[in-house]
């Protein structure tokens, strides 16, 4: 199946469909943070500095938060309406202090090199114009024993019956992405929908 031009703005503008999307994608977002929580406490995190690298709405941040108190939590995406559901999240679960939503291109992070104790990226690589760039960057501004995940969708025959699906990458086309890119070793596993890469301690 040859891969289709994604079937949505990449940078989200209108507060309706932002909105919409949150709601159908909320509770995915929320296991999402649930399962990286899990696999940051099996590698001895407790606290430090976590970077969502395209946030979207927060939920992933949001229970990243609950399951570490004592961390510093920060979500970037270049959609204000996005954002602005973040932040109204946040505000409602009583988690401004901690977690913060910033607009900023995932293209030019703008932390220093070094900056961050774990990286989070979901759903974007497909997404953005230049995934290598963003790959670079995300690299970038994590520490060099620090934890990475990156999780996309696959395309599939699915896609089919999902236009999103179609615009996606390949498990080959991802590994060949990565390759060319200065992200740290790790591993690649997928399913049906998703592929994910994990690196780092």
């Amino acid at each position: 199946m040859k891969r289709k031009p994604v079937s949505h703005e990449r940078v989200f503008s209108r507060k309706d469909y932002a909105e919409n999307y949150a709601k159908q994608h909320w509770k995915m977002a929320e296991k999402f943070g649930q399962d990286y929580g899990q696999k940051l406490a099996a590698q001895g995190f407790s606290n430090g500095k976590i970077i969502d690298v395209g946030c979207g709405f927060g939920a992933t941040n949001l229970t990243l938060a609950q399951r570490f108190p004592d961390s510093e939590i920060l979500g970037i995406d270049l959609s204000e309406p996005l954002l602005e559901l973040a932040r109204e999240a946040a505000s409602e679960a009583n988690l401004s202090g901690r977690v913060r939503f910033e607009l900023a291109d995932v293209h030019q992070i703008p932390y220093p090199e070094n900056t961050f104790d774990a990286t989070l990226n979901i759903n974007m690589v497909h997404l953005v114009e230049y995934p290598i760039k963003m790959l670079n960057e995300i690299e970038r501004v994590l520490i060099p024993d620090g934890h990475i995940f990156i999780t996309d969708l696959r395309r599939s025959p699915l896609g089919f019956v999902e236009d999103e699906i179609r615009s996606a990458l390949t498990i080959s086309e991802a590994k060949e992405i990565f390759g060319k890119s200065d992200i740290r070793e790790g591993n690649f596993k997928w399913g049906v929908l998703w592929w994910k890469f994990e690196g780092g301690r």
